[in-house]
């Protein structure tokens, strides 16, 4: 009875539902598809236009970057203090980036990379601002807030023949001396003078050099990490974890770089090496013609190993470079050269993520030789401490101890670092103080 009754009142839904839709005609199913619609899609543009989207419908879009700071103690043997600086070894930036499919070998997309700080610690000194100066620079106010564009590249890769992308960024052979798998980066980079590059030389009769602990890193002639520049550039796919890189760009600069990532038996190795010649280095800027170092060409060999035993967390990790300097205005041929070497111990004792325990040393020589050439129109003359500097030496040694918090993307790290100089002839009869520095800081990633 009750199931006649149920079979009897679905058949008049049915029926009074199919009336309902009879009933609506052509012209209500017209105004369906047709007015509604459109306002819809109207409304869709307003928001796109006023909301924060992951991309566009084609183009993929992310958003990423870190803050980073520290509180950087050092004491140069004159004086002593204390600065909040942004680490130079990775400071404040954020990223966006993204791809499009065109084919299902070939994908195109964009890499846009900006650094912007509040302060920058490889530019303080040891002036502590408030009108004061040392060699005419402010110390801990000459790091002030500022902004760098480090990435604005588009690139267009098929699966099998490889990438090329054109634009501003890092070049093959850009950070090949950084390559690091202990993760104590933020508080030991293989690049030593990204910590501390504008400190002053103090002497031994408590005066201060005009010369910098950067300049006996580098020289003049640009850092170690070779070229972020204006280029085009060429990458081949992996390739038994191999990947080969080459670039060309603004100021006569090309490079070469062969990388590779790979894992046996729980050992990861990475490593790379590369090759670059510059050959533009023809200041003062806004010159038209030629006026300094017209015919100087840097040609740089420079890379990095790292190893890490993944069951014990054992690592060690090295970098090297080789660096040739022709200036033949000056009748100038002069090299300089460095080695990196660091080990310890990357282990979750605590659950939270790797705790590194680490070691440093490394050496730079004959660097101060480029920072002592002055060279008028071509022909010029050589700095006659040119050749006195030509033994330089610079030696640094550090340790510390870097805590990751997976769960926040975050690190803490504390440090210590040394340097010294021999750089007989700089300066008569005074020698150069050892510099010491603690760093504990923070870095947080989003």
């Amino acid at each position: 009875m009750n199931g006649g009754s149920m079979t009897t009142f679905s058949r008049i839904s049915m029926a009074a539902v199919a009336a309902l839709i009879v009933g609506m005609g052509p012209a209500s199913a017209a105004d369906l598809g047709g007015n509604c619609c459109a306002d819809l899609e109207e409304r869709v543009a307003e928001l796109e236009a006023t909301t924060a989207r992951k991309g566009n419908r084609k183009v993929s879009l992310t958003i990423s970057g870190q803050i980073s700071q520290q509180l950087m103690f050092w004491d140069d043997g004159i004086q002593s203090d204390m600065y909040v600086s942004g680490p130079t070894s990775s400071n404040s930036r954020w990223r966006m980036s993204g791809s499009a499919k065109i084919s299902p070998e070939i994908s195109a997309g964009f890499l846009y990379e900006f650094e912007a700080f509040a302060s920058n610690s490889s530019a303080q000194n040891q002036a502590n601002g408030n009108g004061m100066t040392v060699n005419g620079t402010a110390g801990d106010d000459n790091g002030g807030t500022g902004h760098n564009l480090r990435e604005a590249m588009a690139w267009v890769e098929h699966s099998r023949l490889g990438r090329v992308s054109i634009g501003h960024g890092s070049s093959a052979a850009n950070n090949i001396i950084l390559i690091d798998l202990s993760g104590k980066g933020m508080a030991a980079s293989n690049d030593v003078r990204l910590h501390s590059n504008g400190m002053f030389l103090g002497l031994s009769n408590g005066t201060y050099s005009a010369r910098t602990w950067g300049n006996f890193f580098q020289g003049a002639s640009g850092d170690w990490l070779n070229e972020r520049n204006e280029h085009i550039q060429y990458r081949t796919p992996t390739i038994a974890g191999f990947t080969l890189g080459a670039s060309a760009g603004e100021d006569n600069y090309w490079d070469v770089a062969l990388r590779y990532a790979g894992e046996f038996n729980g050992v990861r190795i990475a490593g790379g090496i590369g090759y670059s010649v510059r050959s533009e280095y023809n200041g003062p800027v806004g010159s038209l013609v030629c006026t300094v170092d017209c015919r100087k060409e840097v040609e740089q060999l420079a890379g990095s190993l790292s190893i890490r035993h993944m069951p014990t967390g054992l690592f060690f990790t090295g970098a090297a470079g080789d660096r040739d300097t022709t200036d033949s205005d000056i009748g100038g041929d002069y090299g300089s050269r460095f080695f990196y070497l660091s080990g310890g111990v990357a282990r979750n004792f605590f659950g939270i993520g790797d705790t590194v325990i680490y070691g440093e040393y490394s050496e730079w020589k004959g660097a101060g030789q480029d920072v002592n050439i002055t060279a008028g129109a071509p022909g010029g003359s050589v700095n006659p401490t040119r050749n006195i500097l030509s033994g330089d030496t610079l030696e640094h040694w550090g340790v510390g101890v870097v805590q990751h918090v997976d769960a926040a993307a975050m690190e803490f790290w504390l440090a210590y670092k040394n340097y010294s100089l021999d750089a007989p002839g700089l300066h008569a009869g005074l020698t150069v103080e050892d510099i010491h520095f603690i760093t504990v800081g923070t870095r947080i990633r989003f």
